[in-house]
């Protein structure tokens, strides 16, 4: 896989077809491996079965029961293809999911239309380790709305709080300007100053 040239290596030469220079990558994920689970699981006992009906007779119905199982192998592999194939980017500007096989697709929310986010983690996620993030944005409903099966939850979810949640300069320092000059002068807030105490 090529590596991306703005972003170096670890980043997939594709994002530079989506992301502007002015941009800078906060995180980047793929989902949590619990979602390729049910199909290994579906797989491995397939095989079993497989194995154990091989043992107890032979003829059609074994041959039957081998289709099967490649069924659920191709099944795996298209779910494993799936997982490789979807990212997940947070930048300073937004919120991306780059993913489709045949069509790709890129779903965007910009950081500055997220309005609150809620962060949930059921107790298998907390054992393993993942979480899930649920958007709410000014507008319409958005295609990320809901992003489940996060790895590193805690540390992505600070990650992009200090992107939506943090305030401006603008919001920090409230500063006049005193007549004749373009020097800032941040105002004291306390009267006892003010009054030459």
């Amino acid at each position: 896989m090529r590596h991306s040239e703005r972003y170096g290596p670890g980043v997939p030469a594709e994002l530079d077809r989506y992301l502007i220079p002015s941009e800078n990558i906060v995180f980047m994920f793929r989902r949590h491996w619990i979602i390729l689970f049910e199909p290994a699981a579906s797989a491995i006992f397939g095989l079993v079965m497989l194995a154990w009906l091989t043992s107890l007779t032979s003829g059609l119905f074994v041959t039957i029961a081998a289709g099967a199982w490649l069924i659920l192998l191709a099944r795996l592999g298209l779910h494993l293809w799936w997982w490789w194939d979807e990212l997940i980017i947070a930048t300073n500007r937004r919120l991306m999911r780059v993913h489709g096989i045949i069509t790709r697709q890129v779903d965007i929310m910009p950081m500055s239309k997220v309005t609150d986010m809620r962060y949930d983690r059921t107790v298998p996620g907390q054992i393993l380790g993942y979480g899930r993030f649920v958007v709410e944005s000014a507008g319409q409903d958005q295609a990320l709305s809901s992003i489940n099966y996060i790895p590193d939850s805690d540390l992505h979810y600070q990650q992009i709080s200090q992107i939506i949640f943090a305030p401006s300069d603008a919001k920090i320092t409230q500063k006049t300007k005193a007549p004749g000059t373009r020097v800032p002068i941040t105002e004291p807030d306390q009267a006892g100053f003010r009054a030459g105490k």
